[in-house]
């Protein structure tokens, strides 16, 4: 199993981050936009009433935005501008412009008609596409660029205390015309919906929200499969953990769970020394609606997308922060976006090892009694593997999609 091949070099001491002071953050800023409620699945539209009249709403159930207008809700679907009104008698009217009434012609000679008035224009949603350095999104409004979400950045090595972490993820709220989205270093963005025109989204394209506590992930289609970007980090009462249970591993890592915690099942159930019986079928255990923990063929399946095996690991690890002992970096290409980052894990007395050598990945295939697979990879290696470990080790989720 893994922990054999483990070099001694490990206990090398950790390579700081070099950041050079005084470097400044060039990102263009997302203009803030009022939002819209939004009505998760089951939830029915308030009454319309003059107390919220004006206020917008979007429900998931039907996937449209509405507005209360004269006690009605009425759909924002974009629709064509009125026809201009024609000219009086006079001169000749001017053309209605953009769905607005032709002007009347003056007293005099008499005047033509005037012209139809031009269709209103659609609404137009927002869209998120990936920069080509990987370090974030652009964010896309009516084919206008209106700014970038970055990913997390290390802290700054000038300061006081260590040299930072280089987190990832960020959290969703919803707001009254789509989602607010909060980082890890701090900054907001607001991603409207459309209005008054196409469908507009309730969060973009290449993100999915767990609306059980609305934290925000970056997703990937790989093959016929599609994964979360991010390491899974829903809080559970029991059997998973924080990095050294510090909250700030969490943002840069997400959590670290048991086997029975990422099945779905208690320790009683699942644990050590308990042969567990999940049934047929897909497996969603610790995952939100929707998705669910992969098994070995299904983890054996990305490997076969991208390319094999032998060469998964570099194609699937982050482009930073695993380790360097013997002069070659260990960071890889993270070709298909994948960004598995090397979370390390904890073992059953409460210690934390290998930040920055491994990443570990659970699957819901059990061995026996006290052992389940995993899928692990190294910084040495350009290899991906699948081994079995001991069930009470905390390791790190990524979910596929239904």
């Amino acid at each position: 199993m893994k922990r054999l091949i483990a070099s001694s070099a490990i206990l090398a001491a950790g390579v700081a981050f070099l950041v050079g002071c005084g470097d400044e953050n060039n990102t263009t800023e997302i203009t803030q936009v009022v939002g819209m409620q939004v009505l998760d699945k089951g939830e029915a539209l308030p009454k319309c009433t003059a107390d919220n009249e004006g206020v917008m709403v979007y429900s998931v159930d039907s996937a449209e935005a509405y507005y209360c207008i004269d006690k009605k809700w009425k759909s924002m679907k974009g629709e064509k501008g009125e026809d201009g009104k024609n000219g009086a008698d006079g001169e000749p009217g001017l053309d209605g412009a953009d769905g607005k009434d032709g002007k009347d012609g003056k007293d005099g000679k008499d005047g033509k008609d005037g012209k139809d008035g031009k269709d209103g224009k659609d609404g137009s949603s927002c869209t998120a596409k990936v920069l080509k350095n990987g370090k974030g999104y652009k964010i896309v409004c009516g084919g206008d660029s209106v700014g970038v979400v970055l990913n997390g950045e290390k802290g700054d090595p000038c300061a006081k205390g260590d040299s930072g972490i280089a987190g990832t993820s960020c959290t969703a709220e919803e707001v009254t015309d789509g989602v607010k989205i909060t980082c890890t270093d701090g900054k907001t963005y607001t991603l409207s919906n459309g209005a008054d025109g196409k469908d507009g989204k309730s969060f973009v394209d290449g993100w999915m929200v767990d609306p059980r506590d609305r934290q925000l992930y970056k997703v990937v289609t790989i093959g016929e499969q599609t994964w979360m970007a991010h390491n899974l980090n829903y809080e559970t009462e029991v059997g998973s953990y924080c990095y050294r249970d510090s909250t700030k591993y969490c943002t840069k890592y997400g959590r670290l769970y048991t086997w029975a915690t990422a099945v779905g099942k208690s320790e009683e159930e699942c644990g050590y020394g308990v042969e567990c019986d999940l049934g047929d079928g897909k497996v969603r255990g610790v995952c939100p609606e929707g998705w669910h923990l992969p098994d070995t063929m299904e983890w054996n399946a990305l490997f076969d997308a991208v390319g094999g095996i032998e060469t998964a690991g570099k194609m699937l690890k982050s482009t930073e922060g695993w380790n360097d002992y013997d002069g070659t970096s260990g960071n890889g290409t993270d070709t298909y976006s994948f960004s598995a980052l090397p979370a390390g894990d904890r073992n059953f007395n409460g210690d934390y090892y290998y930040e920055g050598d491994y990443a570990d990945f659970w699957s819901s295939t059990e061995d026996d009694s006290d052992l389940a697979y995993y899928m692990y990879l190294g910084y040495s290696i350009d290899d991906a593997y699948l081994d079995y470990l001991y069930k009470y080790y905390g390791f790190s989720v990524r979910c596929v999609k239904d």
